[in-house]
């Protein structure tokens, strides 16, 4: 007997702003990428897009995916589950629209051979917040409620049906990931994007120097780099192993979209309480004092302060454009940030995880002995 399997990605929206039109255009090209990708692997039976961007459709189709296209009000489990209704097939390989734009042709064939052979299994790239989710038997969503987004995907399939839920093996491909606009600057570092997001990337007008000012730091001995927000113990292990960074980790509220902690006005900051205390000023003189280099996923603050920011403010202070930026909190915080002592790069939860692989692949030849083998501290 066949077993069919189904590779499903989702994009949508509705940009408004420049800033967030700007990273839809990345993000479009790496499901161009992926489609492209996917197609030339023969254990995936059908690319499957989920769109309600007609251009994006019609290239898309012309890459030969099957393209759905989206209508209001969007559910994602509910259209999910409509697909693999859809699809028939046996197993299932979902990606969020800008995820794995780093995943190689063979991880790629890697998880379509493991599904096949492995099955029933869940296989994810975050236990707690997934983006790359692969599973089957596929229809064994359809025997659980819908989740509200994918990052409760895994989740809700171990849980609900008892599948056994395995890690895909750390890789950048696995943990990188495309959310924001800092995303999309260290991206456009690496040698290993497609040729349509590598076109993409050279078309925006953002300012990259917080940035390039934190890698030529990185890339000295001993650099005190400081990885605040939802840190992944992996990526610490990728940094510690392949360069002489000597990280400073503050790491808080993993799972908080996976646990609906955020939907629920939960989420608890320790560090929140303690900028709030003295103020983002003395905060980042505090910080600068400490350390050399710091990344924060300013979303737990974000969290923590039960702030109702837009996407466009979110992804505004990350550009440090503090003089676009109207509300007066972010405001405040994005310009201490922007004007201290030491670089500052602001960010989302791939900012301290994938983007950390991404920098540490930079940089860890500098680091290397002759043999080539990596060095510890």
């Amino acid at each position: 007997m066949t077993f069919r399997i189904a590779a499903v990605i989702f994009e949508g929206g509705a940009p408004r702003h420049d800033v967030v039109r700007e990273l839809t255009a990345v993000r479009q090209a790496v499901v161009l990428d992926n489609i492209a990708k996917l197609k030339r692997i023969s254990l995936i039976d059908e690319v499957i897009l989920r769109t309600n961007y007609p251009q994006l459709a019609a290239q898309a189709a012309a890459l030969g995916a099957t393209v759905l296209r989206d209508t209001a009000p969007f559910h994602f489990g509910r259209a999910l589950q409509s697909v693999v209704s859809e699809a028939g097939c046996d197993g299932l390989i979902y990606l969020g629209g800008a995820a794995a734009p780093l995943l190689s042709l063979a991880e790629f064939t890697e998880l379509a051979e493991a599904l096949r052979t492995r099955a029933p299994v869940i296989f994810t790239n975050n236990p707690q917040s997934a983006d790359i989710v692969a599973f089957a038997p596929a229809a064994a969503l359809l025997d659980v409620t819908p989740p509200e987004n994918d990052n409760a995907l895994a989740t809700v399939l171990k849980q609900t049906l008892g599948l056994n839920r395995e890690l895909m093996p750390h890789s950048t491909g696995v943990h990188f990931d495309l959310d924001t606009p800092t995303d999309a600057l260290v991206l456009a570092l690496s040698p290993h994007t497609g040729e349509r997001t590598t076109a993409a990337l050279k078309e925006l007008p953002w300012d990259n120097t917080r940035l390039a000012r934190a890698l030529t730091r990185m890339r000295e001995t001993h650099c005190e780099c400081a990885l605040i927000g939802r840190v992944n113990p992996a990526a610490m292990a990728h940094l510690n192993t392949h360069t002489f960074l000597r990280l400073r980790v503050f790491s808080e509220e993993r799972g908080m979209k996976a646990l609906d902690r955020e939907a629920k006005g939960e989420v608890v900051s320790l560090l929140g309480h303690f900028l709030a205390a003295v103020g983002p000023q003395r905060f980042f003189s505090f910080v600068s004092n400490a350390c050399d280099v710091c990344f924060i996923d300013t979303r737990v603050l974000f969290a923590h302060f039960k702030l109702q920011l837009t996407e466009e403010m979110r992804f505004l202070s990350d550009l440090g454009r503090f003089d676009e930026i109207t509300h007066p909190w972010l405001q405040e915080f994005t310009q201490a940030a922007v004007t201290a002592e030491i670089p500052v790069v602001l960010g989302g939860h791939s900012l301290v995880t994938g983007c950390m692989w991404v920098l540490g692949d930079i940089i860890k030849t500098k680091f290397q002995n002759p043999q080539g083998v990596a060095r510890r501290e």
